[in-house]
């Protein structure tokens, strides 16, 4: 069973299994404050890689002409064309046509990660599930074969995209929350709560810098959480299967070749 609060951002699922008759006394707005806090902060500890909101990007279809990028003074006459592929590669083809495939797919290349489709809308009309599937971040069309790939080459992106000559995928680009992940959602949000109402159970480090009791002398870094992890062994375990390195953000590449479909936010 997960609890989800009003809609604020895109709340992390949590499993309630965590909360006690604690969090049963709380006022619903220490409750909603904690979930929340709870979501963003899994949400920047796992370098964003995991839950956030869906997005809407307006992709349109590759094709022969903007996937190979060729010089000027090149014969194009020729059976073999060396250039630069889509992915920044120099290659030698002899046509347009997909990877390890005879023929070029209907598809469509994604920002990665895809976590989860939510609509993909063509012409205005939602576009059903089963007539197309996600390979890593491409969206292949599986339906008709015997006509021409939906996938538009090119939209209307004046237009909003319940109108005609548009196109528009929804999906959520990073990793969804899991059970293991809804799980510390829930510690954590269950945590934030004794934090906010000054419950001693609390169990998050005090951010002090230096404290000596009974000869021993130990320093905590100020800030919230600057190394990465909670202090709560449950939470930590997850956050360190998902950001090993602590990285802030993920890694991205960008190069002049590669161009990426508009982000509608």
């Amino acid at each position: 069973m997960t609890v989800t609060p009003p809609e604020t951002g895109c709340p992390w699922p949590v499993d309630s299994a965590c909360f006690t008759a604690e969090w049963d006394a709380l006022d619903p707005a220490v409750q909603d404050r904690a979930i929340l806090l709870a979501s963003e902060t899994l949400r920047r500890l796992t370098g964003y890689r995991v839950g956030g909101c869906p997005i809407t990007v307006r992709p349109c279809k590759a094709t022969c002409a903007n996937t190979m990028v060729l010089p000027a003074y090149w014969n194009t006459g020729g059976a073999f064309h060396p250039h630069i592929s889509a992915g920044g590669y120099w290659v030698n083809s002899c046509g347009c046509s997909g990877d390890c495939s005879c023929e070029a797919l209907c598809e469509v290349t994604l920002p990665a990660p895809v976590g989860e489709i939510y609509t993909v809308k063509l012409n205005g009309g939602i576009v059903v599930a089963d007539q197309y599937r996600v390979d890593g971040n491409r969206l292949v069309w599986v339906g008709d074969q015997t006509g021409d790939c939906p996938w538009p080459v090119c939209q209307d992106l004046a237009a909003a995209d319940d109108q005609p000559n548009t196109f528009s995928v929804t999906y959520l680009n990073s990793w969804p929350v899991d059970a293991l992940g809804a799980y510390a959602g829930g510690v954590l949000a269950m945590e934030f709560a004794r934090a906010c109402t000054g419950n001693s159970k609390c169990r998050f480090p005090a951010t002090v810098t230096s404290v000596t009791r009974q000869g021993v002398s130990f320093e905590v870094v100020a800030g919230s959480f600057p190394e990465g992890f909670t202090g709560i062994r449950e939470v930590d375990a997850y956050i360190a299967i998902w950001n090993p390195n602590h990285v802030r953000q993920p890694p991205r590449v960008w190069s002049p070749d590669i161009h990426s479909p508009r982000v509608i936010r």
